[in-house]
């Protein structure tokens, strides 16, 4: 798969109200040496956090001052990552998901693609991040065991990407036709 036909299935089939996230993660993608790859971010242990820890997409919470959802990604993305979306091309939105943790959070999933290669520049809410090619994705789904239970995930160069995160991914990946 490539850019532009990643770009023609979201465009033809996600959606989704914008209206009703309150918060959004930015699904940036790259080609690198003739693979298309994601970006995860790991975010930093933070006591009350219910995502400490977790493998993620960057992104979060709208705030007063954010004119839109775009605004609220661009903003958050920046702080977190130092990746200025506004040079990246906007592929499309998913539809809103909603957290199991926080029912009444939803969170818009915003496909970007990077096409230049600047350095990433991680605040303190994140510990690392990794490109991972969507077919080693898609191959590295099975089971974990995550805060006492096990659940459905990605196994992903020894972390684990599960929840929110998880079912972000595995709608991507139907989109597509790759799920």
């Amino acid at each position: 798969m490539d850019a532009a036909h990643l770009a023609e299935r979201i465009r033809v089939t996600a959606g989704g109200k914008k209206e009703e996230a309150r918060a959004a993660v930015a699904l940036i993608f790259r080609e690198h040496e003739g693979t298309l790859q994601l970006l995860l971010v790991k975010r930093a242990i933070v006591e009350g956090d219910p995502w400490s820890g977790d493998m993620a997409f960057p992104g979060g919470k709208r705030m007063k001052e954010d004119h839109s959802i775009m605004d609220t990604v661009v903003r958050e993305v920046q702080e977190e990552t130092g990746i200025d979306l506004r040079a990246c091309r906007h592929l499309g939105s998913m539809g809103t998901v909603y957290s199991t943790v926080r029912p009444t959070l939803g969170v818009l999933p915003l496909a970007f693609l990077r096409e230049s290669d600047s350095e990433i520049r991680m605040n303190e809410e994140l510990v690392s991040y990794q490109w991972v090619d969507l077919k080693r994705l898609q191959a590295s789904r099975g089971w974990a065991t995550v805060k006492d239970r096990d659940v459905l995930a990605y196994l992903i160069a020894g972390e684990v990407v599960w929840g929110l995160t998880y079912r972000i991914i595995e709608r991507l990946l139907e989109i597509i036709g790759q799920g």
